[in-house]
């Protein structure tokens, strides 16, 4: 834990130099972060601290969450496509709805899918549901037509998936051996439970953050911190 500028990610990137240079296999390296700039950044800077050992530019995975996510789906032979963006759905089945009603639902929706990890489906249980679980209930069934995801499914769905599926668990574990999670700060329940999902059981895993921004107290799955991540909206 350390502050804004203190050098978090650069000392990230050295440990992922070090590791390659004490015989790590690139291929079990993975580094993820909050957005795509700051993986594309990231990225850039990985690539530069591993060219005097002689590694082309993308030999380690760095990626977001949700592109990871993505990766993992794919890898899992589910669909990714199409990626629906929420406002625009929001608008489609409410043409009238305001931009305060689009950030509360989309807030909500978030919660439900990555803070609570509930489904449409354990949802449409309750037999009197409000008016918040009633919005999802209509949003998920327009996802659901349409065949397509929103953000938050790229990592919801993932860590289904993998709790799911032990030989694709087993496969990413092996593309994951050694974890780096930047902005740790930033990752939402069901982000930090993927990458403890993926790091166990060796647990070689290496997360900074910002304890200004949020207080990382500690990082168990039960009891994750960290506030929602926006994605790459």
């Amino acid at each position: 834990m350390a502050p804004a500028g203190s050098g978090k990610t650069t000392t990230l990137v050295a440990r992922i130099a070090w590791l390659v240079a004490i015989g790590a296999d690139p291929a079990g390296i993975t580094a993820v972060t909050f957005n795509k700039r700051a993986a594309d950044e990231m990225a850039s800077r990985v690539d530069a601290a591993l060219e005097p050992l002689g590694l082309a530019a993308g030999t380690v995975r760095v990626k977001t969450f949700h592109a990871l996510g993505r990766e993992i789906l794919a890898d899992g032979g589910e669909s990714v496509d199409p990626l629906l963006d929420r406002e625009a759905v929001l608008r489609d089945m409410w043409p009238d709805i305001d931009r305060g009603a689009i950030r509360r639902l989309d807030d909500a929706f978030s919660r439900m899918k990555l803070e609570i990890g509930i489904t449409a489906r354990e949802v449409a249980t309750d037999p009197e549901p409000g008016p918040i679980a009633r919005a999802f209930l209509a949003y998920e069934s327009t996802l659901e037509d349409a065949g397509g995801l929103d953000f938050d499914d790229l990592v919801a769905r993932s860590l289904r998936l993998l709790e799911a599926r032990p030989s694709l668990l087993r496969r990413w574990r092996e593309s994951c051996e050694h974890l780096l999670v930047d902005e740790t700060q930033d990752v939402d329940r069901s982000q930090l439970k993927l990458a403890l999902l993926l790091a166990a059981p060796h647990n070689h895993v290496f997360f900074v953050g910002d304890d200004d921004q949020t207080l990382i107290a500690s990082l168990p799955v039960s009891r994750p911190a960290g506030r929602r991540s926006p994605g790459p909206r």
